[in-house]
């Protein structure tokens, strides 16, 4: 007979007061261990951290740590329960209630079934053994999306591996592995307007489209023709039941891995159908739990990045399938030809460009398509890099509509994210088409006159791009680094990613707006005349 859920994993809340008792040496504490009657969890702070946070009741196992400041603040007992009530605010957020809220809510013994996509990593079986842990009825699924004799010489794909990793885990965990061949929807879906952004200037992110149209579509629907209700991953982000079917994506727990940003332009119905089990787990316990397990997978390199690229030289590969022609390297400061690049294509912004010759560092500031020339500038602090406005198109939204202040024509301050490494920063945008006093007020929206209208930076001189759909203005609350044309820019409200649009140019850099004050020329108009 399988095994029912346990109800205390669904959605039962986990709140102090707790029973405490305590160790102690030299004033400082060696372990302080809590229980919460209502939930029937336990808790345990060991050498001064949050060692294990054990959660018995509800047969799975959360880990966490302090910050290096609240770390400093356990010297004493009458602190330990103030800090361990805010992360415990944090992990309630966690909570498994996958079904809350849906037709699918748990009722009497049904067991629901999930598929959880096996890539042949530790997180994705991790977050299969967390499942089976829970009482679910699992089944892995393996996706093939690349097809290496597609490729000129050695490919860098490691899909065999892969699944021979995902197989093991699946045997492991004494679950099924079902295998689906997705590589003709990846090529027409992905990969053809991957490389065709290329040959514009654009430089694409092939992994939010791929979440888009292939893990999150086209995965999702097999998974549901094998039986499954439910479609998990290994994904470091959480998922939010509100009222009725509303759902909201939130950050993972763990910031150094939150994985929101890829999953930004997911459309938000198939988020009904997800589960993220590893939202509120920080990698370093995802491993650790792993390891205790004996999977296979437990001490394997994270992917990098592109499976189709893989570990090799970027340029390398892309020069296979969009044309590459060498051109010349354009100082921003005098317009000096520096040297010569392999191809548009090979670059993007704020990389290092790495001139011959040079001993110092150059990075890319920009591109001018229809003259072939890469624009750089000395330093990865040059005011070149640096830009306060952008223009987006290609809205997504996971809550399907655009945000209550920008479909009353107002402006959205919010945090935005534009490639996946940085920092969430503050931004404020608009619709470009907004006519509203706020936007005027702000400096943005059609209504301005013209010489107070957003222009794209000098630096990024494109191939012609049309818009697609409604273009959303953006203005930094400060200088943005190496805003990319083609890269998704991802935007936050707090922990809740609101949705995603593709960069369509920047606004002039610092630079240029140094040079138009001070009167002088145009450097992509000097280019290559000193």
């Amino acid at each position: 007979m399988a095994a029912r859920l346990r109800s205390s994993s669904l959605g039962k809340s986990v709140w102090p007061p707790f029973a405490w008792k305590g160790s102690y040496r030299g004033g400082s504490i060696l372990k302080v261990t809590g229980y919460d009657a209502n939930s029937k969890c336990e808790y345990h702070i060991r050498g001064g951290s949050f060692e294990l946070f054990k959660d018995r009741g509800c047969s799975t196992d959360i880990t966490t740590s302090l910050t290096a400041q609240q770390k400093g603040r356990i010297k004493d007992i009458s602190l330990v329960q103030q800090i361990f009530n805010e992360h415990i605010q944090s992990v309630s957020r966690c909570q498994y209630r996958f079904f809350s809220g849906s037709s699918s809510s748990v009722k009497g013994s049904w067991n629901p079934v999930v598929a959880v996509g096996l890539s042949g990593g530790v997180d994705s079986s991790v977050a299969a053994l967390l499942l089976k842990r829970q009482g679910y009825k699992v089944f892995g699924v393996y996706m093939r999306n690349w097809d290496p004799s597609d490729e000129a010489g050695v490919t860098a794909c490691t899909a065999e591996q892969d699944y021979e990793d995902a197989r093991l885990v699946a045997k492991h965990l004494g679950i099924e592995l079902y295998e689906v061949d997705n590589q003709r929807r990846y090529w027409t879906e992905v990969f053809e307007s991957f490389t065709r952004d290329f040959t514009t200037g654009l430089t694409p992110n092939p992994d939010l489209a791929c979440n888009r149209y292939i893990k999150f579509d086209a995965l999702l629907e097999q998974a549901k023709q094998l039986g499954a209700d439910k479609l998990a991953t290994g994904h470091y982000a959480r998922l939010h039941y509100g009222d009725g079917q509303n759902v909201q994506l939130l950050r993972g727990v763990d910031q150094e891995k939150d994985q929101s940003y890829f999953l930004a332009s997911v459309d938000g119905t198939a988020l009904r159908s997800v589960l993220f089990p590893l939202g509120c787990m920080i990698k370093s316990d995802v491993r650790n739990l792993a390891i205790s397990e004996g999977l296979i997978t437990a001490n394997k390199r994270s992917s990098a990045g592109i499976c189709f690229v893989g570990r090799r030289k970027f340029s390398d590969f892309i020069a296979e399938y969009v044309d590459s022609t060498p051109g010349p390297f354009i100082a921003v400061n005098n317009g000096a030809v520096l040297g010569t690049h392999e191809g548009i294509p090979a670059y993007t912004h704020g990389q290092r460009a790495r001139i011959g010759g040079k001993p110092e560092p150059w990075y890319v500031v920009g591109k001018d398509v229809p003259n072939n020339s890469v624009f750089v500038a000395g330093g990865p602090e040059h005011p070149a890099l640096f830009c306060t406005a952008a223009v987006a198109d290609s809205l997504s939204w996971i809550s399907g509509a655009l945000p209550a202040e920008l479909a009353k024509g107002g402006v959205l301050r919010c945090q935005y994210k534009a490639r996946y490494r940085q920092p969430v920063e503050d931004c404020t945008v608009c619709l470009a088409s907004s006519e509203s006093q706020e936007a005027r007020k702000e400096g943005m929206g059609a209504t301005l006159t013209q010489s107070k209208r957003f222009t794209p930076s000098s630096l990024s001189r494109l191939q012609s791009i049309p818009a697609q759909g409604e273009q959303l203005q953006i203005k930094f609350s400060k200088p943005a680094r190496a805003i990319t044309p083609g890269q998704a820019l991802v935007l936050y409200d707090g922990d809740v990613c609101l949705g995603a649009a593709r960069l369509q140019h920047p606004g002039p850099s610092l630079f240029e707006q140094k040079g138009a004050e001070e009167g002088l020329q145009d450097v992509a108009d000097s280019a290559g005349k000193v």
